[in-house]
């Protein structure tokens, strides 16, 4: 069977109609109604003039409708573009300007954040005409015929996902549908995923990760749970009620997991019918290691790493995790990590180098973007006519081939699963009228990633109470990227005669008088 979502939910839904593939706290969804829906949804942008190659915005809340509206535009040949709810303005304009969405489907709760771009795009919703008169989709009940129209291949454009990037506006990674097949396959062959599992979704479908849940789904005919962790204790509670087996998580899900502070007892809960939890999106501690095997005692861990990219690249086996606890693992089955040196030759064990993927997982390059794509995605000597991706993470291998993370190239911030540009966080605080300079960093917090920090100088030369300027970036900023610390410097070191800021002296500068060891990267 080509490789594409569409064709694996057909496949499945044909084999597997009335098992329930969705739950939620409204509803559930069976294979066969989900499909269903999709194809109704497919045919209602068909009919109002989706053209194959399109580009749709989804901005809504995790829900099964959210699911069916990611699947609808699959049906219809059209391009799944995530908008991740409350962005603020200018980044939504961006994203809409940049891929050049024919529409947004949206719901209630979500409108708000993207109403103001009636007159840009069409909008539309299933509860109430916006922009768009479509009758309380998706839950239009026509018969569809199955794959009627569904004409991609696996190299066609399935999604665009945007990440922030180092010029200070998200960039477009755009995705072909073998990508989210194959990523499916993968994942479902290492970590184990099989037809009587049960998913318990915690994460957003505004990421890879996420949305890989519902590819897993698909493709292996297991049962996705929704949830959305607020409270620790809700979440134990659905986990052992469901009698979930795979639970998928990163690093700041962990942290308020196991939260001290609400003196959560576990042992109140029967998970015991949880078989593995997987983690990406930042490095675990002993502590979240010992909270998840005294919470999941049955439970395999797995830690796995990679880039939106390429997906994924490494995962640390189960059996692994204690000789190598610092490693973010092997290579995940069809794919090849390489660590290279300047010169594009494999570094040495121990010596560190630039992380390339090659392999199925691999994205095709940043929409619209040329110039990036062209340093990120290049083709390499011993690989003639295959094109690789340079992640700008600097890592290196032991003697026994397990990579270890050192640093990002690119001063990337990763802070709760979110990658943040520190150009991003430094142009909105220059907006401030009494802010002159401003150099933003990451400091080291291992439950969630890392700190967003940024230093600054003022035109007074004293500095602005944290909370008056910290509430100013609210109004500008999605909340995870406000900085948590704030450093004011009565001027910025310069490097040399170019008149550029020193960021790392800066950075050194700030760790000083924050009185924190700064990482071994800090530079």
């Amino acid at each position: 069977m080509p490789a594409s979502i569409p064709r694996y939910l057909l496949k499945t839904a044909q084999r597997l109609p009335d098992k329930v593939a969705i739950i939620s706290r409204e509803r559930s969804a069976t294979f066969g109604e989900l499909l269903q829906e999709a194809l109704t949804t497919s045919q209602c942008l068909r009919e109002i003039g989706l053209a194959p190659g399109d580009r749709v915005g989804i901005c809504m809340e995790k829900s099964i409708d959210q699911v069916v509206a990611i699947l609808g535009v699959l049906f219809a040949n059209g391009v799944v573009v995530p908008i991740l709810p409350r962005l603020k303005g200018p980044n939504i304009r961006h994203i809409i300007d940049n891929s050049g969405m024919v529409a947004v489907i949206t719901d209630t709760d979500r409108l708000g954040e993207v109403k103001e771009f009636a007159g840009v795009t069409r909008l539309i919703t299933g509860h109430g005409a916006v922009t768009e008169d479509w009758p309380n989709l998706p839950y239009m009940r026509r018969f569809v015929q199955a794959l009627n129209g569904f004409d991609r291949i696996g190299n066609d454009n399935a999604a665009i996902i945007y990440s922030s990037g180092s010029t200070g506006r998200p960039k477009g990674i755009l995705i072909a549908h073998r990508n989210l097949a194959e990523g499916a396959d993968i994942c479902a062959e290492y970590l184990g995923t099989g037809e009587d599992d049960r998913i318990g979704c915690v994460l957003s479908f505004n990421f890879d990760y996420g949305m890989n849940q519902i590819w897993q789904t698909i493709r292996q005919g297991c049962t996705l749970i929704l949830h959305e962790l607020a409270l620790p204790n809700d979440l134990f509670s659905m986990l052992a009620r469901e009698r979930v087996t795979a639970l998928p998580v990163m690093p700041v899900f962990l942290t308020k997991m196991f939260d001290r502070r609400l003196k959560v007892d576990t042992s109140r809960f029967d998970l015991s019918s949880v078989r593995y939890v997987c983690s990406t999106g930042g490095r675990l501690s002993a502590d979240m290691i010992a909270d998840m095997r005294g919470a999941f005692p049955t439970a395999r861990i797995f830690s796995m790493f990679g880039l939106t990219e390429a997906f994924r690249g490494t995962y640390l086996p189960p059996d692994k995790l204690d000789a190598f606890p610092t490693s973010v693992g092997r290579a995940i089955p069809d794919c090849q990590i390489l660590v290279l040196d300047e010169s594009g030759e494999e570094c040495a064990p121990n010596a560190v180098g630039e992380l390339v993927q090659r392999g199925a997982t691999v994205t095709k390059g940043y929409w619209n973007d040329p110039v990036n794509t062209a340093k990120s995605f290049r083709q390499h000597p011993r690989f003639p006519g295959e094109t690789l991706v340079y992640s700008g993470d600097k890592v290196y291998k032991d003697e026994n081939g397990f990579v270890y993370f050192v640093a990002r190239a690119d001063d990337m911030i990763k802070t709760k699963g979110f990658r943040v540009s520190p150009t991003e966080v430094e142009t909105e605080v220059l907006r401030h009228p009494e802010v002159v300079e401003a150099v933003a960093f990451a400091v080291p917090n291992i439950t969630i990633g890392e700190d967003v920090a940024c230093a600054y100088t003022s035109a007074d030369g004293k500095p602005i109470a944290d909370a008056v300027l910290k509430q100013f970036l609210k109004s500008q900023l999605p909340n995870h990227m406000v900085p948590a610390i704030l450093v004011h410097f009565d001027s910025f070191p310069i490097l040399g005669n170019a008149g550029k800021h020193d960021r790392k002296v800066i950075k050194q500068q700030s760790f000083a008088r924050l009185g924190i060891a700064p990482p071994a990267h800090a530079a």
